[in-house]
């Protein structure tokens, strides 16, 4: 077998650019090179049919070839190529190529690779390639790629990669790419990448990015979707994220928990007084048509109480100098270092504060805006001493809440509500 594979390997690293060989119409091989029906020439010689019971080496096919283990062919193959374990062309294929384990093509390759592990074009791959485990192809890939594993292509993709761990192109990728949990791209002409953790695109513009936890992508024109994290330079449609969304500029909307627009964002500090708290902090980050809202202050009652929230808001242009915001919060009673219960940050029981608003800001100079506008809210408590043996509980609406019912139900739950308004400064 070592003496066999030295003469392949002989062969094969032959000048295969002179194509000197012959045609014939059949042969067979019994065994292993020489034991052929053309003998010591076969490595020479162009087959329409091929017969190879264990190992064949031939010039090429055009036509036919089978090989119980493992075929090889110098030249090229036109036509039908199949093999129990594997098939070898130096040349370009051009048919369908089906193996058991492994297809090599060293030149150009179209239209089918079928293998049970592994396919490998060395040039540009045309049609279709399908793997138990790995496709590989070192130039362009027209047409499609489904492996259990991984898909590889070296230069530009236009079609489909489809795998059931990772996909990487080096080069553009124009079409889709699907993935168990990866998908690398050099550049996106245009298409989709789909993944179930993390998808990158290093340049160009993609139409659609969805994956479990992460994007990355350079311009994105229709939408990125990601669990955890998004990144993009530009984004013209919709960035949304399970908590981050970072980009250079977009034209359309960020949804996630913090959304961050370096160059047409929008960021504010906030101080604000109402009728429940007398002293709020608030921070805004987004973009002036939808941002987030992250709020601690202080309620009235006891040192030890006070208020965390979190909503979304929107801004109204009313002229260079003014503006009304639309806003929607929600937040939650906290008692901080309170010596009654046994721990420092306590929020045990629900008592929670909803709010619609709406507010004039006008611009103050061009360093803070000072705004002001009427609230909705309703409160929505547990009263029951059971839900909370630590601290007893507190309304947070005022006296003059115009409904005002607890249902004793559910938690003896309390809910009111009442009209307020509320006012401050804009940084």
């Amino acid at each position: 077998m070592a003496a066999l594979l030295a003469g392949t390997s002989a062969v094969l690293n032959a000048q295969v650019e002179e194509e000197d060989y012959e045609t014939r119409p059949f042969q067979m091989t019994f065994l292993f090179p020489p034991f052929s029906t053309n003998g010591l020439d076969n490595a020479n010689m162009v087959n329409t049919i091929s017969l190879n019971l264990f190992v064949g080496l031939s010039g090429g096919v055009d036509g036919v070839e089978l090989g119980g283990f493992i075929n090889v062919d110098r030249f090229y193959v036109r036509g039908i190529q199949m093999a129990g374990f594997g098939n070898t062309v130096i040349g370009p294929l051009d048919g369908i190529q089906m193996a058991g384990f492994y297809n090599v093509v060293g030149g150009n390759a179209g239209y089918v690779q079928g293998a049970g592990f592994i396919n490998v074009t060395g040039g540009r791959q045309t049609g279709l390639q399908g793997a138990g485990f790995m496709n590989v192809v070192g130039n362009e890939l027209y047409g499609f790629q489904g492996a259990g594993f991984g898909n590889v292509v070296g230069g530009k993709m236009t079609g489909i990669q489809g795998a059931g761990f990772m996909n990487v192109t080096g080069g553009a990728v124009r079409g889709l790419q699907g993935a168990g949990f990866v998908n690398v791209a050099g550049k996106f002409e245009n298409g989709v990448q789909g993944a179930g953790f993390g998808n990158v695109a290093g340049g160009g513009t993609v139409n659609l990015q969805g994956a479990g936890f992460f994007n990355v992508a350079d311009e994105v024109n229709g939408a990125q979707l990601a669990g955890f994290f998004n990144r993009a330079g530009y984004v013209k449609g919709l960035q949304a994220a399970g908590f981050l969304n970072v980009c250079d500029s977009i034209d359309g909307v960020p949804i996630a928990l913090i959304s961050i627009v370096r160059k047409n964002g929008y960021r504010s500090l906030e101080i604000a007084a109402s009728e429940t708290q007398y002293a709020e902090l608030s921070f805004r980050i987004g973009i002036d048509k939808l941002y987030t809202i992250y709020s601690f202050g202080k309620p009235f009652g006891e040192t030890s109480r006070w208020m965390y929230g979190g909503g979304l808001g929107t801004t109204i242009g009313l002229g260079v100098n003014s503006a009304l915001n639309l806003e929607a919060m929600a937040y939650q009673e906290l008692w901080i270092g309170d010596s009654r219960p046994p721990w420092f940050l306590y929020a045990s029981r629900l008592n929670l504060h909803n709010q619609l608003r709406i507010s004039y800001a006008h611009k103050l100079g061009g360093i803070a805006d000072l705004f002001i506008g009427p609230t909705l809210n309703l409160s929505v408590a547990h009263t029951n001493p059971a839900d909370d043996i630590y601290i007893p509980w507190e309304p947070i609406q005022p006296n003059w809440a115009f409904y005002d019912v607890t249902y004793d139900t559910y938690h003896d739950t309390n809910i009111a509500f009442w009209v307020g308004v509320r006012g401050g400064l804009r940084f």
